[in-house]
């Protein structure tokens, strides 16, 4: 027994320094973690944003950021990676060091790399902070079509399958995915013609070139003004307060819905604390009233999506892009 007791003493000794060396490296940990989160941001931040400056994503991205700063009362700088259809920014983004120091938006495209086989880019190489806007595309004609209602224009496309043409911004992207999804949906046949982006897509249509568009709101609402466009839908869960004249595909008959949202991220590994005080301060600038004006004047409206209800929504995304990939190789 007492050679026993002579080796078990020794055993259980270092076992019980291992068990008092492992928590104090986790209270080491967690109290590091916990100074990282009491003194962040200590420096200015770089937010990423992969799409050319005035665009949509950039606009909507500075109005954000510029509430941000007065929250955590540091700069932000937005640093605009474009290319690649977005690649080369969210790939920029994705080999940044995970220190809270990088943010970057994430958009209703970064669903599509993966289904799409674009990029080695997914959903999962990024920490999902909070969303902060969306808006949705709406169908377009000239004012001189035959259609006044969506309904017309399926009905006339089901009786000439692949007769009509349609503006999209570029095929496999967020305004041809929906209207294929649509095209399943309703059972008729449209040809995709793909621009540049939407300015480039009003110009032809307004010229003849196609006889229709899925495309944004805002920067047809001068021709619609002036009685040459008229909107046939739009494709968000309900009318926008800013644009009550357009009907919803919805309320005609066609449950379609799509939603271009834009939302906060950082590479993966963020500090959780880091994280969830980004996290609080997007709920914050949600209730700002200025930034819903500022929103509404884009034609884009606020979307209140916490970390994982908006990462759970870009799976959704996903999930409908891949139908609509599957649909467009058919």
């Amino acid at each position: 027994m007492t050679k026993l007791c002579s080796v078990r003493q020794p055993i259980m000794l270092r076992r019980r320094q291992l068990l008092v060396g492992s928590a104090a490296l986790l209270g080491a940990s967690i109290a590091s973690r916990a100074a990282v989160a009491a003194n962040y941001p200590e420096k200015r931040i770089e937010w990423i944003c992969m799409w050319r400056t005035g665009g949509g994503a950039d606009v909507a991205t500075r109005i954000f950021t510029g509430h941000l700063e007065k929250i955590l009362m540091k700069d932000i700088v937005v640093k605009n990676v474009t290319g690649g259809g977005g690649s080369i920014g969210y790939a920029a983004a994705k080999a940044a060091k995970p220190d809270g120091y990088t943010l970057v938006t994430l958009q209703g495209d970064l669903p599509k790399y993966k289904p799409m086989r674009q990029a080695p880019i997914d959903i999962g190489d990024f920490d999902t902070i909070a969303a902060f806007a969306f808006q949705s595309p709406v169908i377009v004609v000239r004012s001189d079509s035959p259609w006044k209602t969506l309904k017309n224009f399926v009905d006339d496309a089901k009786k000439n399958p692949g007769r009509y043409a349609v503006g999209v911004s570029d095929i496999g992207g967020a305004f041809h995915q929906p209207l294929v999804l649509l095209q399943a949906m309703a059972g008729f046949e449209t040809k995709a013609v793909a621009y540049e982006g939407s300015p480039q897509q009003t110009v032809a249509l307004l010229g003849g070139h196609v006889d229709a568009l899925v495309t944004w709101v805002k920067p047809n609402v001068p021709y619609e003004k002036d009685g040459k466009l008229r909107f046939l839908g739009l494709m968000a869960p309900e009318r926008d307060p800013a644009f009550k004249q357009i009907p919803t595909l919805k309320e005609q008959g066609y449950d379609q819905i799509w939603q271009h949202p834009y939302g906060m991220g950082s590479p993966r590994g963020t500090p959780a604390e880091v994280r969830k005080m980004l996290e609080e301060a997007a709920k914050k600038i949600w209730e700002v009233p200025e930034f819903d004006v500022s929103l509404d004047k884009l034609g884009l409206s606020v979307l209140r999506m916490d970390g994982a209800a908006y990462e759970a929504h870009l799976y959704r995304m996903q999930a409908d892009m891949a139908k609509a990939v599957a649909l467009i190789k058919n």
